[in-house]
């Protein structure tokens, strides 16, 4: 799961990758925020064993969600229209020989 975290004073957000559930990541936000001395650090261990430790008093927000598959090749391209059905697609794919699009 990708969770997003914002630091006070820091332009940038944090984004680690986890292997932890959203429950897991909440309850132990609550529990770092309510803690009685103030002082604690919000902790999340990453995917690749790491673990990374935020001081809870400098947290501006924290985003997670439901864990997505990541979009990984040409699955954003749209193209706009269809060809003529006596062309070839070739000039829109040109890796791709006409042999193999008939």
């Amino acid at each position: 799961m990708e969770v997003k975290i914002g630091i006070q004073s820091v332009p940038r957000e944090l984004v680690v990758d986890t292997d932890a559930t959203a429950e897991e990541i909440e309850r132990g936000l609550t529990a770092a925020l309510t803690a009685a001395d103030g002082k604690t650090v919000f902790a999340l261990t990453t995917q690749k064993g790491g673990r990374v430790l935020v001081p809870v008093d400098k947290i501006a927000f924290v985003e997670f969600g439901a864990d997505q598959a990541r979009r990984v090749g040409f699955g954003n391209i749209v193209l706009s229209g269809s060809p003529d059905p006596g062309t070839s697609l070739s000039p829109l794919v040109p890796w791709v020989a006409s042999e193999q699009l008939e």
